[in-house]
């Protein structure tokens, strides 16, 4: 994939590993004008200077610290629960087609799931480990990383702070009032670029924010019940892949809550009531956002499902319903097999046509700086098309900027293509202006505009 957002993207990190401009802020998030800290463009700025620039690196990227990180996952679940539920959670996280899908190709919100289990992960460590100081540091740091993965890791903190009162209550361990306060220090830590950004733009994210929360419907209006039956009925599908009614769902929901409680009574494990508090406080959470049922605005809580739905297989290895565990796991991942379409069919290689359009321009304009747009609105995003006409050599005005260029390039794709007088405010800024010369490629027309 390559569209708006890995244009975006891509422009931005290229800047980073060419010693350009290191942002303090990273990409803007769906709830409007809030942006989002820098992390994840630092953090697979490698794998594009690797790749010698070519975004596919950046997708890669993502693969492998998918991959790293399934294989984390796997000893911190074998280390505090067991090797074999440790491992039908790997399965699950592996063949999973919604987390194979993510992990090809580069966005933000992929690596959030993997950031959000071992995040709450390490604050049962913190809990209960043996080196609790450092589990509790170490908690604070990827939560804030997770935070600037996506706004709504923040919902991390209700099962966090159900769990933690939960726990002072049963235990009575006074000292654990460290935690937060130490966990807070590292989250801050990670923040301070952000903090930097916003000092020095009089804290303008932080404005937006509750301009958002005062003027705009962000925390859900409707009714609990049914909300949370919108939320339900989408994580399930979701998860599992498989199409599926609201009564179905809420029957998975509820038989996979139902099992675990009756596991935990008859034998405790400490981190799989953690993590059946953090899948139904989640859901409850999220049927709270006013938010559409995208895939991505359930990362923070496919992994609780899956740990859930791994340990209660488990547990069946563990009787006479051994081969109830297996044909359960071998269907998941045969239904999950159906969806990984790139096995049979070819890739979409959507880099391909800015690769060629860029380098068109970047020889026609011989490193002039010049205005650029798409058009229409549905047309693939400009920083496509920017990232390769920089790259071979062009000089692209940033679509932020208000300068205005001797020479403005408009790639229009859907005809007819209004250009002189266009309803598109993105035209208009360039003032009056003249079709100087105008071309065919791959079925996208290049409109070289002039002033008049």
């Amino acid at each position: 994939m390559f569209l708006a957002d890995q244009g975006r993207d891509a422009v931005i990190i290229r800047r980073i590993i060419t010693f350009q401009k290191f942002p303090l802020i990273g990409p803007p998030s769906s709830i409007g004008e809030v942006f989002l800290g820098p992390f994840y463009y630092y953090l697979v700025a490698p794998f594009l200077w690797i790749f010698q620039s070519n975004p596919i690196g950046l997708a890669i990227g993502v693969a492998l610290l998918s991959m790293i990180a399934t294989t984390a996952i796997y000893f911190i679940v074998s280390k505090i629960v067991s090797k074999k539920t440790a491992f039908l959670f790997s399965i699950f996280i592996a063949f999973s087609a919604l987390f194979v899908d993510i992990g090809r190709f580069s966005w933000n919100p992929n690596l959030l799931p993997y950031f959000s289990f071992i995040t709450i992960s390490l604050f049962f460590l913190a809990l209960h480990g043996k080196r609790k100081l450092l589990y509790t540091f170490m908690f604070g740091i990827l939560f804030g990383l997770s935070f600037q993965l996506h706004h709504l890791a923040a919902l991390l903190v209700v099962p966090v702070a159900l769990y933690f009162f939960v726990f002072l209550f049963r235990k009575k361990d006074w000292s654990a009032l460290k935690v937060p306060l130490i966990s807070l220090v590292g989250f801050i830590m990670t923040l301070a670029p952000f903090i930097v950004f916003e000092l020095r733009h009089n804290f303008i994210n932080m404005h937006n924010l509750f301009s958002l929360f005062s003027k705009q419907n962000i925390v859900s209006s409707g009714s609990f019940i049914s909300r949370l039956a919108d939320v339900t009925s989408a994580i399930i599908p979701f998860a599992l892949h498989i199409p599926m009614p609201l009564f179905a769902s809420s029957i998975v929901v509820s038989v996979v809550i139902l099992i675990s409680l009756i596991l935990i009574r008859k034998k405790e494990n400490p981190f799989v009531t953690f993590q059946l508090i953090a899948f139904v406080s989640l859901l409850i959470a999220l049927s709270r956002v006013n938010a559409q049922a995208i895939p991505h605005y359930f990362h923070i809580v496919y992994m609780c499902f899956y740990f859930l739905l791994a340990y209660i297989l488990s547990t069946l290895f563990h009787s006479k319903l051994k081969v109830v565990g297996i044909i359960i796991t071998l269907v998941f991942v045969v239904i999950q097999a159906q969806s990984y379409s790139f096995f049979w069919k070819p890739s979409s290689r959507q880099y391909e046509l800015p690769e060629r359009i860029g380098k068109e321009i970047a020889l026609k304009t011989q490193g002039e700086r010049i205005n650029l747009t798409t058009y229409p609105v549905e047309f693939t995003s400009r920083d496509c098309y920017q990232y390769y006409i920089e790259i071979n050599g062009g000089n692209v005005i940033d679509g932020s900027s208000n300068e205005i260029a001797q020479t403005f390039f408009v790639l229009c794709d859907k005809k007819p293509c209004r250009i002189i007088d266009s309803d598109s405010w993105n035209i208009q800024m360039f003032g009056k202006a003249k079709i100087d010369t105008m071309w065919e490629k791959d079925g996208v027309t290049i409109y070289k505009l002039i002033h008049q």
